[in-house]
């Protein structure tokens, strides 16, 4: 629940309270995510000694994992946590030494496996539950909280530290739970839960200000105190009022808050900065395609303009072993570039994925001079223009400015269920619709960098190209 709660509170409210028939199916990459954790926590189990409390009831798994715990075991799996009308699962229940219990001179720790390899707040939150059973069952609170991550790296966190959010976040759920609808928030973690659509029509429903792209929840917050709550509020707010009553509210913030209500309001764009673009005899528009499941890159593709006429091009891993050749690949095509060149991509992704290729496998001159002319139109957006959208995607931007997908995948987690599916059967047709795809993000990242061309001509005519 906490980790819901982290991704939208309303997932956990429409489940208890919303109609079922509007609840979207689990995506198949989202079902592969169980899958591969469950798959982790089963390598993790090969290197543990531990006990497991079996079978039975919820009361009847309580019971043993106290006997465990009486026992002073090593470590329990799956022990269950009871109290009142809480329960709890955690992984694993560790002994520790360091301080006495009910039980004996040790006690118990709370330690979850993750696929993920940082320690994100949702994760400290579940942590932080467990520990709170913890104390009710065995009489101490524990100091720390572990994950082991993706890389199998043992992760700890002090628990004291986050005990004012816990016991905040707590009391919500249990609010949510007895039927209390948070307010309206619209995040990307949202698109997350299968009730998505629903979240957003809740906000639509009350044009509420959690529809403004890019607004910090505290914001949101402070600004519906000062009566801000719906889109058309934050358009016609007094920005120099409003900060005043509230100096936290930054200037700079409340322009950018009331331009995003404003585009929203009358469903246009706004330039609120020149975009100045370099002028180039080659443009590349630069796209990957990972798979998180396996923490592989699989493809890479790329646009290539010269003097107006474009090619499609690739390098591609058709398995996760390819991954190292493809890279060598790619630094021999870098070698063949001409001298004037730009790289346009959408993100902050490719050059992550790029420095961390480059120190598994090593880089080259060529690969620093690659580095060194990458542009990221997404940037570029947030930075000087104001969109009518709720998310600023490249998916959201293309269909803004009339792009339109005719492939067969639809989304980056659907490719990584297809390329999964790929290994599985060979299916060269599924290898083709994830290239398509890959092609389409690298067409829709170049339309977007001509619309800004030409719009940034329409906005500023005087400033010479």
């Amino acid at each position: 629940m906490f980790i819901k709660y982290f991704s939208c509170p309303h997932w956990l409210w429409f489940d208890r309270f919303g109609d079922p028939a509007k609840r979207s199916q689990s995506s198949r990459f989202y079902e592969l995510l169980l899958e591969r954790g469950l798959l982790h926590e089963d390598r993790m189990l090969a290197d543990l000694k531990f006990e497991t409390v079996g079978t039975g009831s919820t009361e009847q798994r309580f019971a043993r994992t106290q006997e465990l715990m009486t026992a002073g075991v090593e470590r329990i799996y799956h022990g269950i946590l009871l109290d009142e009308n809480l329960s709890g699962e955690p992984d694993f229940l560790e002994r520790s030494n360091d301080a006495s219990s009910k039980f004996g001179d040790y006690h118990y720790v709370p330690m979850d496996v993750k696929s993920a390899e940082r320690m994100s707040e949702g994760m400290r939150m579940q942590l932080s539950f467990y520990a709170d059973l913890l104390e009710r069952v065995q009489g101490i609170r524990p100091r720390f909280g572990y994950i082991l991550n993706g890389s199998g790296a043992r992760i700890g966190c002090e628990l004291a530290e986050s005990r004012e959010l816990y016991e905040r976040i707590l009391e919500e759920i249990g609010n949510v739970l007895a039927g209390q609808l948070p307010a309206p928030r619209l995040s990307s973690g949202c698109r997350q839960s299968p009730w998505f659509s629903e979240c957003v029509a809740l906000a639509e429903k009350t044009h509420d200000i959690t529809l403004l792209y890019n607004v910090k929840s505290k914001n949101l917050n402070e600004l519906r105190e000062l009566d801000v709550r719906t889109v058309e509020d934050a358009a016609l707010m007094e920005i120099e009022s409003i900060h005043r009553l509230n100096p936290e509210l930054k200037l700079k913030t409340l322009r950018r808050v009331q331009l995003q209500a404003q585009a929203l309001v009358d469903q246009t764009h706004q330039f609120r900065r020149s975009v100045e673009l370099p002028v180039v005899d080659m443009e590349i528009y630069f796209d990957i395609e990972s798979d998180p499941l396996r923490a592989v890159d699989y493809l890479f593709g790329f646009l290539v303009r010269v003097g107006g006429q474009e090619h499609y091009e690739y390098q591609l891993a058709e398995s996760p072993t390819g991954e190292e050749n493809m890279w060598r690949e790619f630094l021999k095509w870098l070698e063949c570039l001409p001298d004037d060149f730009v790289v346009y991509h959408f993100g902050t992704f490719e050059k992550a994925r790029l420095n961390i290729l480059e120190e598994r496998y090593g880089g080259s001159a060529a690969l620093d001079n690659f580095h060194e002319r990458l542009i990221d139109l997404n940037e570029i957006v947030k930075d000087k223009v104001t969109l009518p959208l709720y998310f600023y995607g490249i998916k959201d931007i293309g269909r803004y400015i009339g792009f339109e997908r005719s492939g067969a995948i639809s989304g980056g987690g659907e490719s990584v269920a297809v390329y999964e599916r790929w290994l599985e059967t060979g299916d060269r047709t599924l290898m083709n619709d994830i290239i398509e795809y890959n092609k389409e993000d690298v067409i829709a990242t170049r339309e977007l960098k001509d619309w800004l061309v030409a719009e940034n001509q329409r906005f500023f005519p005087n400033e010479q190209e």
